[in-house]
């Protein structure tokens, strides 16, 4: 059937029916586009017709959502929605073409594109990334599960009400597409039912764990351009920097005058976002946004912390423990010196507590300073952790005495450089510190720096937690 310059189709998919739209040239280079939750594929109209001149573009309804068929078993997990993609590939006879994909579709597309790379020449992500906000995915769950019957102009008020950047013809046009009659002449919506049924029993999205979700973002090798609302509520601008950054050859564009729903409620701005991306990668002008983006102190935290619950490794920890315990002992080393060997030599644990004790009460401007080198550090840090413990002891035990001695004074630095009361003394009895010194001390230090790493790690998670009593930002996985 022809309507408004696209094609309706059907396709068999293991045992489901699933619908699709199709524009422009068959024999053109295709894109793929899956739509977010509760949509269809038609929520991708506008764009199809800007760029069906140049493109075979193919919406497909998925599972449960516009035209095609519902799962009878209530399987909608992540793997159900790729592998349908995949036998639809099949199909329709693709075999390289450019995937789109918006909030849960985008989801999709990423797992997708790390089972089946081969297949996928590029990637556009429309508002998703590995955490969502949960204010925003709230609002949508809200959206999709109120009133099940009503008068169509009652579902478009209501539409509107949810989203006042479109105009109401807009919306009308749009509605027309995700409702469907019932017996008494009102209308409900066209997506399985039972997704607006609490306890439906329903198999829905991902078990993946949070770094997880992570993992696959990094995992996409393939050009990627990733588009964000300006005023989305789903995907916030610190997340979809740090995607951006992390993901390999990856460009971030923030479409202005944009929500969730990007496509429909800035087209022009998003069909020129995704042309100069495509032409770019056709000239071979294609570079990533990525900017040195390193995620603040208090992130990476929170995402050690979530995996030391899961019980999961605590490689980074470690190394930065490690490294922190040789800082120390060629401190307290110094100090000892400083004193003309008086006392008899305390212990390591000993000597690194009473450096500790000599150090002033760190103001907060010393600690705001702190948390940005230190932010740095564990970046570095991070490097390291993903070689493997292995590695990180190798590593260790090749530190030269001069390394040991700038750890020395970045111990210095993370401890209150910028604080007027910094004894003087372990300042310059540090410049004063000898390689002998150091030698003696080196075996002791590989034996006891995991003890320390660890032990240290936690009083700069603590002194974080007191400094700042700022309600956390809530971030829910967009599990559908």
């Amino acid at each position: 059937m022809v309507t408004a310059g696209y094609l309706e189709h059907n396709a068999a998919v293991g045992n489901l029916k699933l619908s699709y739209q199709e524009w422009g040239n068959p024999n053109a280079e295709p894109i793929l586009m899956l739509h977010g939750f509760g949509v269809s594929g038609h929520m991708f109209d506008e764009f199809a017709d800007r760029m069906q001149d140049r493109y075979r573009l193919i919406a497909l309804d998925q599972r449960g959502h516009g035209d095609s068929d519902w799962s009878e078993e209530g399987d909608y997990t992540r793997n159900s929605f790729v592998e349908d993609v995949e036998g639809f590939r099949k199909a329709l006879g693709l075999d390289r073409f450019i995937l789109v994909g918006h909030s849960m579709g985008g989801l999709n597309a990423v797992t997708y594109v790390n089972r089946y790379p081969a297949h996928v020449r590029a990637l556009v992500l429309v508002d998703v990334g590995p955490e969502s906000a949960k204010e925003g995915v709230d609002n949508i769950v809200r959206f999709t599960r109120g009133p099940d019957e009503l008068e169509f102009e009652e579902f478009v008020e209501l539409a509107h009400r949810f989203n006042q950047r479109r105009t109401m013809e807009n919306i009308r046009e749009r509605m027309r597409h995700r409702l469907k009659p019932t017996e008494n002449g009102k209308y409900t919506w066209k997506f399985d039912k039972r997704f607006r049924e609490p306890d439906s029993g329903l198999r829905i999205g991902s078990e993946a764990a949070y770094d997880d979700s992570w993992s696959l973002f990094r995992g996409v090798r393939i050009p990627t351009l990733l588009i964000r609302g300006a005023e989305s509520d789903v995907l916030s601008q610190p997340i979809a920097e740090r995607a951006a950054s992390e993901m390999h050859r990856t460009r971030l564009v923030v479409v202005p005058g944009a929500g969730h729903s990007v496509p429909g409620d800035n087209p022009d701005a998003f069909t020129e976002a995704v042309q100069d991306f495509l032409g770019d990668l056709e000239r071979g002008d294609f570079e990533s946004s990525a900017n040195g983006y390193q995620p603040p102190l208090d992130q990476l935290v929170e995402e050690h912390s979530r995996a030391s619950r899961r019980g999961t490794s605590l490689v980074v920890l470690v190394g930065a423990g490690a490294v922190a315990a040789i800082a120390l002992v060629g401190v307290t080393a110094a100090v000892k010196k400083s004193n003309n060997r008086k006392k008899q030599q305390p212990t390591l644990r000993g000597g690194a507590i009473a450096v500790a004790e000599k150090v002033p009460a760190i103001s907060p401007a010393d600690i705001d300073h702190a948390r940005e080198r230190a932010a740095e550090m564990v970046t570095r840090l991070s490097a390291v952790g993903a070689s493997g413990t292995r590695r990180a002891k190798k590593t260790l035990s090749e530190v030269d005495l001069e390394a040991a001695r700038a750890a020395a004074h970045d111990a210095l630095v993370y401890l209150g450089e910028t604080s007027k009361t910094a004894p003087g003394t372990i300042r310059s009895a540090a410049d004063k510190l000898d390689q002998k010194q150091l030698k003696r001390y080196g075996k002791r230090v590989l034996k006891t720096s995991i003890w320390i790493g660890a032990v240290g790690t936690r009083a700069v998670v603590a002194l974080i937690a007191k400094k700042k009593h700022k309600p956390q930002h809530r971030v829910a996985r967009w599990r559908n």
